[in-house]
């Protein structure tokens, strides 16, 4: 396969799963996912002290800014980078050994990209993107995006699933302070 067909799969497949509302059957089975995910981050958020019940000191206009600024970066624009272009829209379509090894370099970039955004970015939060527990959830929430576009074939379950763990960890419990 030449590098221009590729990429244009890559485009199809990340236009396809843009344009895709899963029905409701798949919903369920990423939201079984994501209570999966929960059960096994918040006690290592809790734990690590990631994660504490510290509601931010949010205005209702700074709430929704913040809630519309994360809808868009991180949750759209990584899902974008680290699910749609990068894995298949149909698992079925590679090979289970190729489709892993993807997935897991895939996983591998998007957890990492975060200790080299701070870095670019936000130095200021260096400590926190590249702690072990911070590093831990971001592969937990890594991999529950990961399950839930395979499963689902669009890119709504994983942006849902992002979006929602970081507004509520923002906005309810520690986020903001500990990005402070």
């Amino acid at each position: 396969m030449t590098i221009r067909l590729a990429a244009r799969r890559r485009l199809q497949d990340l236009r396809d799963a843009l344009t895709t509302i899963p029905d409701w059957r798949a919903w369920r089975t990423c939201g079984l996912l994501y209570a999966l995910f929960l059960i096994c981050a918040l006690p290592l958020g809790l734990l690590s002290g990631l994660v504490r019940a510290q509601p931010a000191a949010l205005t209702p206009g700074q709430a929704i800014a913040s809630g519309l600024l994360l809808f868009v970066h991180p949750a759209v624009a990584e899902e974008i980078i680290f699910r749609g272009l990068l894995l298949p829209r149909d698992a079925r379509s590679w090979s289970r050994g190729r489709l892993i090894a993807v997935a897991a370099v895939a996983l591998g970039l998007y957890v990492v990209s975060h200790p080299i955004n701070a870095m670019l970015f936000r130095p200021q939060v260096l400590d926190l993107f590249a702690s072990a527990p911070y590093l831990a959830l971001a592969t937990l929430l890594g991999l529950t995006c990961t399950v839930a576009y395979l499963i689902s074939k669009s890119l709504w379950p994983p942006i849902a699933i992002h979006w929602l763990t970081v507004v509520t960890w923002i906005w309810l419990l520690g986020g903001q302070a500990a990005l402070h």
